[in-house]
């Protein structure tokens, strides 16, 4: 995988990944290296990164990327949210999670309108 990095007329650098087949042919992965690394183990035919296999590396992620560049009060509703999810999502594969589980999540929860707004941050 490579990371080709080229400057645009604004002075910011725009930065992408690419994997090289066998022939030098170039694939595009992306410009997010998390999802280029999952696209890139894909050509390889390797295991997903483990910190992306389950929620809680998206959590940790989401945190870490999202929540930080938000208001104060939408960072403490957030990582209030991210609470409650945890304890029903943390160890659920990504690939687990259907909308029937999310719906399940919702039904059992007593209060409704919160647990819509956690639903709206897990979405």
């Amino acid at each position: 995988m490579y990371q080709w990095t080229r400057k645009r007329k604004s002075g910011q650098d725009w930065i992408a990944y690419y994997y090289l087949d066998l022939t030098g042919k170039a694939i595009p992965l992306g410009k997010d290296l998390d999802l280029a690394r999952i696209k890139w183990a894909e050509l390889e035919a390797k295991e997903k990164p483990l910190d992306l296999r389950t929620m809680k590396g998206i959590f940790d992620r989401y945190i870490r990327d999202i929540v930080s560049k938000k208001a104060p009060r939408t960072q403490k509703d957030n990582l209030a949210e991210i609470k409650q999810l945890r304890p029903m999502f943390d160890s659920a594969p990504i690939d687990s999670i259907t909308p029937a589980t999310i719906a399940g999540y919702r039904d059992a929860r007593t209060a409704k309108v919160r647990a819509n707004r956690e639903i709206a941050t897990l979405c």
